[in-house]
């Protein structure tokens, strides 16, 4: 798909990096891709403020190490003054996780993995970084969708939004799992999600495309954001009331079986599905069979359609399926993939997910403190 739109050259995109081998080897990379052109790189967090005010890109990219001032600090900036897509090239692993998790947190779109000349190899990278921009320039597309829609105050999508021979969700019988997955921009939509259902006490089954060594730090930082007992899934770990499990990235998908009452999770080494190891379809696929309508399923932002075929599965058993609203969305492509396919029960705002949650269990929204 090209990023290009019938009236615009070239996406303008900005590299900040204080490594020049890393600035020559992005502007390498992001002009060889085709729509995407660089107009400028900057070396520290003060030229690269000056160069965005100067320069009006379109994407930026941002190393997070840089002198002086650190790069999340601008980021929050860029973010709260003139929101435009973010992709942080990031050192894998470390503290480069916990850093990038952060970005994530506060609006970065995606990030990227520094070679490491070993399992983070440059044609790896090369590939990553092409990727990365086309989730950027779907974003920024989505950013502009948005701002139309708001400015002609068209009404949001209302729910039920497809009939389906299935129960309605009042009819669905008592709920033993919420199931939740994400790709782009998913980092912020969890943690609004399960904050905003922390207090059904439901356990919670989370895949979001992430790859290995960065999971564990996700699932972490959702545990201290919404108190509940959040962690990176083992094989054979039993959930439980108040509990919730991320699928661990790498080689492994994520499957919720039950088996004699309980609700246990499987890690299966296998292929690609859909695209994506872990997959949102194989775990929810999963949770069809094994729960039917005893479950609830949430698809929110990312490019793709993973998610989509599973998330249908899930309704056809039973399941009450929520997606994310596209102008919500940093990205919609899994949402809408399965909304094309009839797979919603309904279409909610992001910052209403957990609130229609509680409204099928016959609860009340948690009440925002902020």
């Amino acid at each position: 798909m090209s990023p290009l739109t019938s009236s615009a050259g070239p996406v303008k995109v900005l590299v900040v990096d204080d490594s020049v081998l890393m600035q020559k080897l992005m502007t390498q990379i992001i002009n060889s891709t085709p729509g995407f052109q660089v107009i400028g790189v900057a070396g520290s967090a003060e030229e690269g403020w000056d160069a965005i005010q100067e320069l009006r890109p379109d994407i930026l990219t941002l190393d997070l190490e840089l002198p002086g001032r650190h790069g999340l600090k601008l980021l929050a900036r860029v973010l709260k003054q003139d929101p435009l897509p973010v992709l942080i090239v990031s050192a894998f692993g470390g503290p480069g996780a916990d850093n990038t998790i952060q970005a994530l947190e506060l609006g970065a779109i995606d990030f990227i993995e520094k070679p490491d000349g070993a399992t983070h190899t440059l044609e790896g990278f090369m590939k990553h970084v092409a990727a990365a921009l086309q989730r950027a320039s779907a974003s920024r597309r989505m950013l502009a969708a948005a701002k139309e829609l708001a400015a002609q105050q068209r009404p949001a999508m209302a729910a039920p939004v497809r009939p389906l021979a299935a129960p309605a969700p009042a009819a669905h019988g008592k709920v033993s799992l919420i199931a939740i997955g994400a790709s782009t921009g998913g980092v912020p939509a969890v943690q609004t999600v399960m904050r905003d259902a922390a207090h059904l006490r439901l356990p919670i089954a989370v895949v979001q495309h992430m790859p290995a060594g960065y999971t564990a730090k996700f699932a972490a930082r959702l545990s201290a954001a919404t108190g509940l007992d959040v962690r990176e899934a083992s094989d054979g770990d039993r959930l439980r009331p108040g509990m919730a499990v991320v699928a661990p990235g790498g080689s492994k998908h994520l499957e919720i079986e039950e088996r004699r009452g309980e609700l246990i999770c499987h890690l299966k080494e296998a292929p690609l599905v859909s695209g994506h190891c872990p997959s949102v379809d194989v775990m929810f696929h999963s949770v069809a069979r094994a729960l039917g309508s005893h479950a609830i399923g949430v698809l929110l932002t990312g490019m793709g359609r993973d998610g989509a075929d599973g998330l249908l599965a899930m309704r056809k058993a039973g399941a009450a399926t929520l997606i994310q609203s596209g102008e919500t969305c940093v990205v919609n492509g899994m949402p809408k993939a399965a909304f094309e396919l009839g797979a919603a029960d309904r279409v909610v705002p992001l910052d209403q997910i957990g609130g229609a949650i509680a409204g099928l269990l016959g609860e009340r929204p948690q009440q925002r403190t902020a």
